[in-house]
This record gives structure tokens, sequence and C-alpha cells, in this order.
């Protein structure tokens, strides 16, 4: 965990075995060597369109706009790359977008994005265009809630609709009422609010958890997104869960929820064009 930011985080663990601290937590586990396992599963590399810019998908960029992370989750799909601060990242985008009149969407990813000061981020939304959707991604609401400032929400209420906010949040235990009050002002700026999820073993590997990570996310106004396969990056082995089992606990979800409930089960397969639907 980030050492400045994790008492928020770990003021929610458990006794025992708990799900919350085995996502954040080294292991020893993590210095097996797995055939199949890799420093960039995904193909972040492949997909570089400048330094810290991606297209995998048609219609949409890809931004890696921090390095920092509030928690350094041990599972992560980019938990070997060693990104560095990009120089110029808004001016590089900008570029980019005038040239490219097909990009519809720009993902903000990371590290966190959020881990960027206000300054920061307010440059980067100031060179998209005011037609395209800003997506971003984090961890954010459920491991340092105060980084919602009073300026950071003046930020989103200037994009509006524009905004998609795709938290990450992995167990119902990772949530709880700083958490909603959160998603509920995110709503007010009018953002459209999902989550996605990790498959782990040990974590939240039953359809039940699961079942109760999405009823708990729309009580707070979330709607499930992605449930995802985990990403087979060196080191992060001991989270997998089979295929086979993966697909059981998928099919028993979907006996326990109604369908606005359900993730999208979906795996990253490098240098596809999307992603894939599992099951």
């Amino acid at each position: 965990m980030h050492e400045k930011f994790s008492t928020c985080y770990a003021s929610k663990f458990g006794v025992g075995n708990c799900p919350l601290k085995k996502q954040v937590m080294l292991s020893a586990e993590e210095n097996a060597k797995r055939k199949g396992f890799s420093s960039d599963p995904v193909g972040d590399k492949d997909a570089e369109v400048e330094s810290g810019i991606l297209q995998k998908y048609k219609g949409r960029l890809l931004v890696l706009a921090s390095g920092e992370c509030a928690l350094h989750c041990r599972f992560c799909f980019r938990r070997n790359i060693r990104q560095k601060k990009i120089d110029g990242l808004p001016q590089k985008l900008a570029k980019i977008l005038k040239r490219d009149k097909t990009i519809k969407e720009v993902i903000l990813s990371g590290g966190d994005p959020l881990m960027l000061s206000d300054g920061e981020l307010g440059s980067l939304f100031n060179a998209i265009p005011k037609n395209l959707n800003i997506r971003i991604h984090s961890r954010i609401p459920v491991a340092m809630p105060k980084r919602f400032s009073p300026s950071l929400w003046r930020l989103f209420k200037r994009l509006g609709s524009r905004l998609i906010f795709v938290a990450h949040a992995n167990h119902p235990g990772e949530l709880d009422g700083k958490s909603k009050k959160i998603f509920e002002h995110l709503r007010e700026c009018k953002a459209t609010v999902l989550n996605q999820s990790v498959l782990l073993k040990g974590v939240n590997d039953s359809a039940k958890i699961l079942a109760e990570l999405s009823e708990k996310l729309f009580s707070q106004g979330v709607l499930p997104y992605y449930l995802h396969q985990l990403d087979r990056a060196q080191g992060t082995a001991h989270f997998e869960v089979s295929q086979k089992r993966a697909k059981a606990i998928f099919a028993e979800l979907k006996e326990l929820l109604p369908g606005y409930l359900v993730p999208r089960f979906v795996k990253e397969t490098k240098g596809k064009k999307s992603k894939t639907w599992v099951g």
C-alpha cells in the first residue's frame, strides 16, 4: 500500500484471513515464476501510439495519466511496469485528438489518474474537446476518499454528463458511508457511475460475495459493469481462479441476481480489439 494513504483502507480490515488485506499485502507467492504469466499480459506496449497514450480499441484512447496509486494491489496487471511521470502529456494528447477525428472517448487510467493534482487533471480535461466523453478508472473512492476536494468536484461538475466514472471495488467490505457519499456526489455532477471488479482467489471467488457486492453497489447508486478474469501478470498466479470454476461461479451469480445487477464477465486478450466475453 502507499504508506501515506493506507490508513483509510486498512481501517476496513477484518481479523484473520481478511479478503481486503490479501489484495494489498505482500506475499512470498509473488516470487513464483509461472508459465503463461508475463510483465505485459494485455499488450500495453504494442498499443502505444505516444508515450503514455495507447489505442487498443476503435474510437477510444487510453491515457496512462499517472504512475502512482493509493493502493498497490498485488494482482495489478501493470504491477511490473515502472512508469514515470510523462512530461507534456496534455499537449501530446491534444495533438493526437486534433489529428484523429474518429476518437469519441478518452479513458484516463494508470496507476490511478486521481493521484494527479487538480491542476494536472484540469490540464488533461482542457486538452480533450468538449464533444468527447471522458472515462476515469479509479480505486480512490474506496482507498482515499479525502482526495475528493472541493476543487476536484468543481472539475467534475464542469464535465457533467461527459464523465463516466468507473470505480474499482472487488469486495463488499470495501464500500462504506464515505464511498456512498462520493458516488452520490458524482451522480449530482451528472456523471455515469459504474464499477468493475477482478475475480480473485481467496477474495471474491464466491457467487454469494459477488452478489452482495452488486447489491451493495446498487444501494450506493453504482451499476456493476465488468467482472474481469485475472490478467496474467507475472507474480499474480496465486490470485487466479481457473476458467472452469470461474464459469461455474458466474453461472450461479446469474441465478442470484436480476439481470441489471449482473456484470459482464470478460477477459482481455493481448492483440484483441475488444474484451472477450467469458461463458
